[in-house]
């Protein structure tokens, strides 16, 4: 399954309902925030159709790169500035550490099902 700059855009509420100061700030210390949200990830995450998870699956394997890459894309489609801020190059680890903690929780999930 190919994730787009599209696919970002039909969910950009889940990107905008962070203020972008607060994301920024985030970004720049490496906040593990999927930590801090474990349980509603959680269920979440059980609440998602066989399709969606499929989809969430897909960009927990992606190279950070090239969501970055869409991130951009769509940040120009949109203007949006949690676009931007996420695209940008200083906050790849910020993405990897919250991919990381995403991946971990779900496989956690997986396991005990």
């Amino acid at each position: 399954m190919k994730i787009t700059e599209e696919d970002v855009i039909e969910s950009l509420e889940l990107f905008t309902r962070v203020p972008s100061f607060l994301l920024r700030r985030w970004a720049r210390g490496g906040t593990n925030l999927a930590s801090k949200f474990r349980s509603q990830i959680i269920e979440g995450y059980s609440q998602l159709s066989e399709y969606e998870r499929e989809r969430v699956r897909a960009v927990l394997e992606m190279d950070v790169s090239d969501i970055q890459d869409i991130l951009g894309a769509a940040h120009q489609k949109t203007g949006k500035k949690q676009l931007e801020i996420l695209a940008d190059p200083s906050s790849r680890r910020f993405i990897e550490i919250n991919l990381d903690e995403i991946r971990n929780l779900i496989s956690q999930r997986s396991q005990r099902d």
